[in-house]
């Protein structure tokens, strides 16, 4: 007897779950990267596909995608440097606590908007929202974004989604060389109009490979072996450098 009305319960409690005209359909290229010693960088495929629920009336106008990457967060300081009594110093910066090591956007052209506006439903995933709220001035935070922008580790391409058909869609994920291990979250957001009709999420993994792997695993391991290893290193560098340019 407790068998049905268990199976009872369950029949309930899915016909009171609200049901989704849309749902998303993803997956990429691959769910892992090795970086090693001639890692140069890469790049993901994504490819998406809308699938609709039959019984519901097809919606008017475009779907448009909107897809974010982001890396594992770190903390960051961010100092301005300056000259004081003739001397170059730093101040004393501003402290972001969770900023990204890698983020990503990428949209269909016809979703500008939702990103790019004040008042735009998107807004929160632009690439001018990352820091909002950590009590950062201004400079500091655009210092940060214009030096990870530099190196290819803030990316924003508000055409980067390309839609093969109305349901079917693609984009491609550049990451550079200063990938940071760990996992790396990818949330793909479906809208109609400025209405979210459907998201989801998935990941990849990021991890050294080879040498790189085993000195990342001794810096963590065992600091103090670490850093006086590195600087035996220095100091081993340094010598076989003057003795070769006092031969020369």
């Amino acid at each position: 007897m407790s068998g049905i009305v268990r199976w009872l319960a369950l029949a309930l409690c899915l016909a009171a779950s609200p049901t989704h005209a849309e749902t998303l359909s993803v997956a990429l290229s691959r769910d892992e990267i090795a970086i090693g010693s001639s890692f140069t960088g890469t790049r993901l495929s994504l490819f998406g596909v809308v699938e609709r629920d039959e019984n519901t009336v097809a919606r008017p106008g475009a779907y448009e995608v909107i897809v974010a990457v982001r890396g594992p967060d770190k903390q960051v300081l961010v100092q301005e440097r300056m000259r004081r009594f003739g001397i170059w110093v730093n101040d004393a910066g501003e402290l972001f606590d969770k900023m990204p090591s890698y983020y990503g956007l990428f949209s269909t052209p016809g979703a500008r908007a939702l990103i790019e506006d004040d008042n735009g439903v998107a807004r929160r995933l632009s690439l001018a929202m990352l820091g909002d709220g950590d009590g950062a001035r201004e400079r500091h935070r655009a210092a940060l974004a214009e030096q990870h922008r530099a190196h290819g580790l803030y990316v924003e391409e508000l055409d980067g989604v390309e839609k093969l058909s109305r349901t079917f869609f693609r984009t491609e994920i550049p990451l550079p060389p200063l990938l940071a291990d760990g996992p790396y979250r990818v949330f793909v957001f479906l809208y109609a109009g400025d209405t979210s009709v459907a998201q989801t999420e998935l990941q990849f993994k990021v991890h050294k490979t080879g040498f790189e792997q085993r000195v990342y695993e001794w810096s963590r391991t065992t600091p103090l072996f670490y850093g006086l290893g590195a600087v035996a290193l220095a100091l081993f560098t340094g010598y076989v450098g003057g003795v070769v340019f006092r031969r020369g």
